[in-house]
């Protein structure tokens, strides 16, 4: 699967796109940006999923549901467009999804656990999406995209979260004093 045209895409996604390694397809690419980040992730102590580097942003324990929720709704405008659905499908806000996504009560591996479903379930989407099907555009958000645009937004969206969860996450929680010292 080539990559996207810039025309297959929003202006706000290429964002994204410019954050792709030079190399790599996007099944390749998925496979290996999820395993990077469970293994980073992997021995995360689970109170550490609560942490956020500064008032008002989300905690760790949001990224990966947020994560989760983006794939999901990309890989569903992937699929929508492969089957060359003509309905415009609308645009979604995440701080609205995140309102209602309450992740209080769940651990990291359990949502880690829940994004490799979702990420297995992408990654046999994109292994049975012909060249042709990866080609169909439709709209979403009032723009033209392409179902493999799609995929690929998935890989770059994940590798601009994975860059802030290792600059001002991990770095400032691995550093901060955990909730049992002593001061």
């Amino acid at each position: 699967m080539r990559r996207p045209k810039k025309d297959e895409y929003s202006p706000f996604h290429a964002t994204y796109i410019r954050l792709l390694p030079p190399k790599g397809t996007a099944l390749s690419l998925l496979k290996k940006t999820f395993r990077e980040t469970s293994k980073l992730l992997a021995d995360l102590p689970e109170e550490a999923g609560n942490f956020t580097y500064a008032e008002g942003k989300w905690t760790i324990k949001q990224v990966l549901m947020h994560l989760t929720d983006a794939e999901r709704v990309f890989a569903s405008r992937a699929l929508w467009f492969m089957r060359a659905d003509r309905a415009p499908l609308p645009g979604f806000n995440q701080d609205f999804w995140m309102e209602y996504a309450d992740v209080s009560k769940r651990t990291v591996k359990d949502l880690l656990k829940e994004w490799k479903t979702v990420r297995d379930n992408t990654i046999h989407l994109v292994s049975n999406c012909s060249d042709e099907q990866s080609q169909q555009t439709g709209t979403a958000g009032n723009f033209k995209v392409s179902a493999r645009a799609c995929f690929y937004i998935i890989v770059g969206h994940h590798l601009h979260h994975l860059e802030i969860l290792k600059e001002r996450y991990l770095s400032v929680s691995d550093a901060a004093p955990s909730p049992d010292s002593s001061m």
